[in-house]
């Protein structure tokens, strides 16, 4: 019978998350490299249990993803904007277009890949993950400094960028789409939807809330705003954008609200359960071997990640007139690929915008960068004190 198989297999996701999340707290990982680690103990493509239904797996993976890209349009709102500084947008702007620069120049001339796929895969590369900043900003108590309020801005920069690219993703998968009659239909569209979610959002969604809100009902809070998300995002399917996007713009609508700020307090152990099953899926679906036959492009990754991001956003750094103390940290927290890597080329694997076998070299890119940042950055982080013990002991 399918239905305790599908059972078993949640039992399995959520114990291996448990028990991955468990030893990356012990060993002062992110919890998401975990998570992902963990996914690799019941994948079918390694020996030992394995699920028995991955599709039904990566369809509530695939909703953890709405849930973030909500609960992100949220944080993205124009009060969170404001906190951006002129540093952080120069800097989340010419980071991104430098590393995907550099990708296409690559993927054309040494892969020979088509320009779209080039592209995608480009800024998959050039985002960092505003996940495991936060979570390390935290852990260190360091999100008021200079260097974690710089790394914060940038990474909202970033996911910024990455949402206006969603956008873009079905006209660069079908190429006739890409006339100029094509993209005017489609903007005018887009726009026409973006008018009409707004309007909602000024007029009839703050009267919703607040009828919801008078009931006192958690339950009733929490089911508005699920409506709402999901139906947005809906709505952007039908008009050409993805159902990731359109929930990120639901989240933009429905943030300010104080129904909604007090709901989402509520509905984040939900949206954390379903986002880790997201991560353990990636692992659940990574192909160890099809990553070995590709070790070439995923050392040439890791070259571009933790090399040539942290030298570039240091120099941005100190050309902006950042201390050298902030600029090697912004640097070196910016070395790293993770959850938004991984959904856009989810997102673009579909349509063709990203080769078969590539998807699961990003995924182990993004496990051994965050691996190697954090040991990178502990390791510089103790560098001053090491090297004053062993001028002490000599």
């Amino acid at each position: 019978m399918p239905t305790p198989l599908i059972f078993q297999d949640l039992f399995y996701v959520w114990l291996v998350g448990l028990i991955g999340g468990l030893v990356a707290y012990l060993a002062k990982q992110p919890l998401l490299l975990g998570y992902m680690l963990g996914g690799l103990l019941i994948s079918p493509f390694t020996p030992g249990p394995a699920i028995q239904h991955p599709e039904t797996i990566q369809h509530l993976a695939d909703f953890g993803v709405v849930l973030l890209m909500f609960s992100l349009g949220l944080e993205l709102a124009p009060v969170g904007l404001r906190r951006v500084g002129r540093v952080s947008l120069a800097i989340g702007t010419l980071l991104p277009l430098l590393v995907t620069g550099l990708w296409v120049a690559v993927g054309r001339w040494l892969l020979d890949w088509p320009l779209a796929q080039s592209v995608v895969v480009g800024c998959a590369l050039s985002i960092s993950s505003t996940m495991v900043i936060t979570k390390m900003l935290m852990e260190r108590g360091e999100l008021k400094t200079a260097y974690g309020e710089a790394l914060l801005g940038i990474a909202i920069i970033e996911d910024c960028l990455i949402m206006g690219l969603l956008l873009f993703l079905p006209m660069m998968a079908d190429p006739s789409q890409r006339q100029l009659a094509s993209v005017a239909w489609v903007s005018i569209k887009t726009v026409g939807l973006l008018a009409l979610i707004f309007t909602l959002g000024l007029r009839v969604v703050p009267r919703l809330l607040a009828l919801v809100g008078r009931t006192r009902d958690p339950e009733l809070s929490i089911l508005v705003l699920l409506a709402l998300a999901m139906g947005i995002g809906v709505l952007g399917v039908w008009s050409g954008l993805s159902l990731e996007l359109g929930a990120f713009v639901a989240g933009l609508v429905l943030s300010g609200s104080e129904t909604t700020s007090q709901t989402m307090g509520r509905m984040l152990p939900m949206r954390d359960l379903f986002v880790v099953t997201f991560f353990v899926s990636l692992g659940v679906l990574l192909n160890p071997s099809v990553v070995a036959s590709h070790w070439p492009l995923l050392v040439g990754l890791l070259g571009i990640v933790l090399g040539f991001k942290m030298i570039v956003a240091t120099v941005l750094c100190l050309g902006l007139r950042f201390r050298w103390e902030v600029a090697w940290r912004v640097g070196v927290g910016l070395s790293q690929i993770g959850e938004f890597s991984i959904v856009l080329c989810t997102i673009a694997k579909p349509l063709g915008l990203i080769p078969a076998d590539f998807y699961h070299v990003v995924v182990a890119a993004s496990l051994l960068s965050i691996l190697i940042n954090t040991f990178i950055f502990n390791l510089l982080e103790k560098a001053p004190s090491i090297l004053s013990s062993m001028r002490h002991h000599g």
